[in-house]
Order: C-alpha cells, then sequence, then structure tokens
C-alpha cells in the first residue's frame, strides 16, 4: 500500500502491480465501447480490442511475480506487454510503460515526484514510437496527463488525488481531439485510444480505492466517470477528407529523416540544438548511448553530416513527403499487370541454396483463398491475422525466429498491423525490413515484385515502390449510424471504402461495389481484381465481374476466391 514519510507519498512494486491487475481487469469492461469509437464505421474498429490484450499480456505475466521493487515490476510490464502488443494503440501504450520502466530503473520506491518524471519518459518514448506524430490522438492525450500531474505535484496531495487529477486532465484534452482531427470531428468519436488511455488510469484509481477502503475496513464506492460517444452533429464542413487526413508538412521541408546516433554520453538536448535550425517537426529521443532523431528538412544530407559529428548512425530512413502526398491521390501511370508476374515465376525466384543468405518472407492474411495466393506466390510464413485480429509483437517475432533465413521481409498488409511489425522487427537480431502494405492487395503486387537473387534494400525499396502502385478498395458494412466525408451512414448500410476514405454508402453489395469502382478508376488502368470473401457465393461473384467487364472494356477483370471474413469484397486496380 502506498507509504508516508516526512509528509512524501511512496509507492512499491505491489502498488504498481495491483493497479495494472484492477486496471486491466477494469478495461475488459469498456474495451467494446472503446471498439465503437473508430472513426469509420467498420466491423473492424478494435482500438479497444488491442490495448487490452496488450495489457493482458502484462497481467499475465505479473500474475506469478511477487516483487516489492516498483523498478522491477514496471519492467517487466513494459517487457511483457511489448510482446503481447497489437496494432497501433497497444504498441504506443506499450511504449508509455517502456518510458515509465525507463524512469523506475534500479527503484524499490517512488514518490510522486519520481512517478511524474517517469511517466514524461513513458511521453517520450510514445511519441518516438510513431513515425510522424499526429495531434488529437493517444499522444495529445497522454501529454495534457503528463503536463496536468506535472503541475499537480507542486502541491500537497496524495495518490488518489493525483490520479484524479490526470484523469480530469486527459478527458479536457480529449474533449479536444475532434477540434485538432477534423475526421473524428465528422465521424462524431473522441480519439479512440486516448479514451483508452483514461479508461486504464480509471482502473488504476479504482484499485487505490478499493485498497483504501478495505485497509479502513469501510466499503467501496467508485465514482464512473468515463466519456461517453459524443452524438452525431450536422453542423459540420464538408470539404475533401482525404486532404484534410494528410499529416500537414512545410513544403519547404519536403524530406522526413530519421536515423539513431550511437556514442558515449550523447546529450539529447545537444542534439536538438544542434539541428533545431535545420528543418521542423524534430523530436529528440534518448541519451548517453542512444538518440533517435525524426525531423522535416530540406537537406536530408546536411541532417547526416551533422549527426555523424555526434557519433556513428545508423537505421536511416528518408521519406520524401511530397511523393506521398502525391500518391495519396492516387498519382496515376502506366502499371504492370499482375499477370505478367505468375506465381510459377514468383517461386522460382525464391530457390535459393543457402537458405541463411536468401531472404525470407513473412505476411499476415486471413481467409483461406487468400492464404493459398500468397502460398502460390512463394511466401515462407503466413501469420493468421488482419481487419479484427491483429497480430501481436510476440507472434510476428516468433514467425521471424522461426525461419532459418537472417534477413527478412515483412509484409503486414494492414495500417494497424505496421507499427506492430516495426517493432518485432526492432526486437530481433536479424536484418529485418517492414514493407508498408496496407492492405492485401498491396501485400500482393509487393510480393511479385520480390527477387531473392537481389540485396534486400534492393528488394525493400522495389516492393515499396510496387505496392503503392495498386489502388486498393474493400466493400463491407456499417457498424453504427455515422458521418464521414459528409457521407451519412446507418447502421447495417453497405459501405465502399479506398484508401483508407469512406467513398461511397449503399443498401446493396453489388451496387456499392459498382459505385466504389466507378469512383476510383480511370482510363489509363489496365487490371481490376475482385478478391471475393466468404459471405459471397462464387456466383454472385462471377456476375459482378462479368458486369463490370462489359462496363469497363479496356479493363482486364480477374476474380480470385479470398475468402476474407467481414470484407464481401477487396478491389486491386491497377
Amino acid at each position: 500500500m502506498t507509504k508516508t514519510r516526512q509528509g512524501n507519498v511512496f509507492l512499491d512494486g505491489n502498488d504498481l502491480r495491483n493497479m495494472i491487475l484492477e486496471a486491466c481487469n477494469y478495461f475488459e469492461l469498456y474495451k467494446e465501447s472503446i471498439n465503437e469509437l473508430n472513426v469509420y464505421p467498420v466491423p473492424d474498429g478494435d482500438t479497444g480490442t488491442n490495448m487490452c490484450l496488450t495489457m493482458a499480456a502484462a497481467a499475465k505475466e505479473l500474475q506469478g511475480v511477487s516483487s516489492d521493487s516498483i523498478g522491477e515490476i514496471a519492467d517487466i510490464t513494459a517487457r511483457s506487454s511489448l510482446m503481447g502488443a497489437r496494432g497501433n494503440s497497444g504498441v504506443i501504450l506499450s511504449q508509455l510503460f517502456r518510458g515509465i520502466a525507463r524512469g523506475l530503473a534500479g527503484k524499490d520506491e517512488a514518490s510522486l515526484g519520481e512517478l511524474g518524471k517517469a511517466f514524461q519518459y513513458g511521453i517520450v518514448y510514445a511519441y518516438n514510437a510513431v513515425n510522424k506524430p499526429v495531434e488529437g490522438t493517444i499522444l495529445t492525450v497522454a501529454r495534457e496527463i503528463a503536463k496536468g500531474s506535472r503541475e499537480a505535484i507542486q502541491t500537497p496531495l496524495d495518490f488518489t488525488g493525483l490520479l484524479r487529477i490526470a484523469i480530469d486532465s486527459g478527458r479536457k484534452a480529449l474533449d479536444q481531439t475532434p477540434e485538432l482531427l477534423p475526421a473524428l470531428k465528422e465521424a462524431g468519436v473522441v480519439d479512440a485510444g486516448g479514451l483508452g488511455l483514461i479508461v486504464f488510469l480509471e482502473g488504476c484509481l479504482q484499485s487505490t480505492l478499493k485498497r483504501t477502503a478495505e485497509k479502513e475496513g469501510a466499503s467501496y464506492i467508485f465514482e464512473n466517470k468515463t466519456i461517453p460517444v459524443l452524438e452525431i452533429t450536422d453542423s459540420i464542413e464538408g470539404g475533401d477528407e482525404a486532404d484534410r487526413n494528410l499529416e500537414e508538412f512545410n513544403p519547404n521541408y519536403p524530406y522526413c529523416t530519421e536515423l539513431l546516433i550511437k556514442g558515449e554520453n550523447i546529450s539529447s538536448q545537444e542534439v536538438r540544438k544542434f539541428l533545431e535550425t535545420c528543418g521542423d517537426s524534430l523530436i529528440v529521443a534518448g541519451g548517453g548511448e542512444l538518440i533517435k532523431v525524426h525531423i522535416h528538412t530540406a537537406h536530408p544530407g546536411d541532417i547526416l553530416e551533422k549527426c555523424l559529428e555526434m557519433g556513428s548512425i545508423h537505421d536511416i530512413k528518408i521519406e520524401n513527403m511530397i511523393d506521398q502526398y502525391k500518391e495519396t491521390r492516387w498519382s496515376s501511370g502506366k502499371k504492370e499487370s499482375l499477370k505478367r508476374a505468375p506465381a510459377g515465376d514468383a517461386l522460382k525466384k525464391g530457390l535459393e541454396p543457402d537458405l541463411k543468405a536468401a531472404i525470407g518472407v513473412v505476411t499476415v492474411s486471413s481467409g483461406e483463398g487468400l492464404t493459398a495466393i500468397f502460398n502460390s506466390l512463394g511466401i515462407d510464413t503466413i501469420i493468421p491475422g488482419g481487419q479484427s485480429m491483429n497480430p501481436s509483437v510476440k507472434e510476428i517475432v516468433d514467425a521471424i525466429m522461426d525461419l532459418p533465413n537472417e534477413k527478412i521481409i515483412v509484409l503486414p498488409n494492414n495500417s494497424n498491423i505496421r507499427l506492430t511489425a516495426q517493432q518485432a522487427a526492432d526486437l530481433v537480431d536479424k536484418e529485418v525490413m517492414v514493407v508498408d502494405t496496407r492492405s492485401i492487395p498491396q501485400g500482393i503486387a509487393a510480393l511479385l515484385a520480390l527477387d531473392k537473387k537481389k540485396t534486400l534494400a534492393d528488394n525493400y525499396r522495389h516492393m515499396c515502390d510496387r505496392a503503392i502502385q495498386v489502388k486498393t478498395g474493400e466493400i463491407t458494412f456499417a457498424t453504427r449510424h455515422a458521418k464521414v466525408n459528409n457521407i451519412s451512414v446507418n447502421k447495417g448500410d453497405i459501405i465502399g471504402i479506398s484508401n483508407g476514405n469512406l467513398l461511397v454508402s449503399g443498401s446493396t453489395i453489388n451496387g456499392t461495389l459498382t459505385e466504389l469502382v466507378k469512383s476510383i478508376v480511370t482510363a489509363e488502368d489496365e487490371v481490376l481484381t475482385l478478391f471475393y470473401g466468404r459471405d459471397v457465393t462464387g456466383k454472385d461473384a462471377r456476375a459482378i465481374a462479368d458486369q463490370l467487364g462489359e462496363q469497363y472494356p479496356f479493363l482486364e477483370v480477374e476474380l480470385q476466391y479470398g475468402g476474407q471474413p467481414l470484407y464481401y469484397y477487396l478491389i486491386s486496380i491497377e
């Protein structure tokens, strides 16, 4: 139980362990409510589930631990939550725990001030886990929680009072997330990850109140103040959601540059001062022997030269955001057809006598038809998962380590698995590159660009280039009423999504599919492939494929059985 000495409040390992176990149980009650906050009303809103499973991994490990050391408990929580992390929200939560563990390292107990500093570490680690941090998300809520807590610590209070102030600060920040992200405002929701963090803290508060009541022999009452879903409003300005969802960037600093600096006694403050005049969106995290740098700049070469003065540089990543800006608008051009790279050729490319030297490929997929397609293209390992069932970091780590290859390419095939895959890649001692495939069609296209006779770096570059040439679409059903991209949908409506944007809504599967294809196809396109799901019959799929072939005679329309759940059709256009 928390202790007070000389006016200061201290927590030990048992306090932290009990809070995490209680918070995990409490979170289970609210995970579905958090899932419903997905901006798009699709049946894969899984932020709550991902955060819950991430916490459950930590709770499972802590069940068999009895330690009075808060540093040890924090370390176990960080390690186990990272291995169990699922989805972007789960990874960010695990990084918060990791930073907190860094701040509590070596401590048997911690004062409120030390806890506040540890949470500041958590904020840095969480922001650093995201390549391009966006305000209006769990990161904003976490930062404001830390800010409110830091100010509160300056006044006399107990740990329960501190938690209440932290939760109130988080709620105020959560209320503002729709003002920071237009997509949230139009959908009529607050950020799901941010709400999840508040629910976690409420669970911690529940633990402290319960233990205090037990100690005093009093009855326990918990005040539930979890924020409900915001109501849909019609007073939303219209506009191009694709434009508004793009990360803001200054065209004077078009290159997103990231790297690690390794050396001795490196000061993050010195690095920050060193680079702050070289661009914007600067993030510098770490210190001592390892520094992580993220910056938008006009001259990435200058950044590399400057960082070399501080130490050796590693894991260099440079992206042209202007290219990304154009690609998001489906910049067109002549594209290689899927049929021009038969499965047999792809399999032949993978025949290498030295498995350790050869490149291994891990992909994420669900649906027996899609699994068969990936297998025919020579994939080494398929991890079951995708929409509504994101794999954990540990599952991806295990898949990588089970392969004899020392060089690995991972295809996440889902935007919510990308961060998880990258965390897994960072944890293994193999050379791993994660291709940013955000859909199954992108994963298939990227795989067709694989040539195992080339270097890992060359394959990574070619597969990334190939993936972004594919237009993708999805047909599914709405799980709730929502307004997105100025389109109002009701629960049960059939909706069409492309490139992460809701474009069409209708009452029938075929009608919505036809409208979605119409909205994204151009005269320069050559091949349209339909992957039909397990809830669509082969007869119905063939009929709509024939109809689209007649409607677009310049397109070669192909039909493949995907067998995927929840999504009636996945669409690939090249």
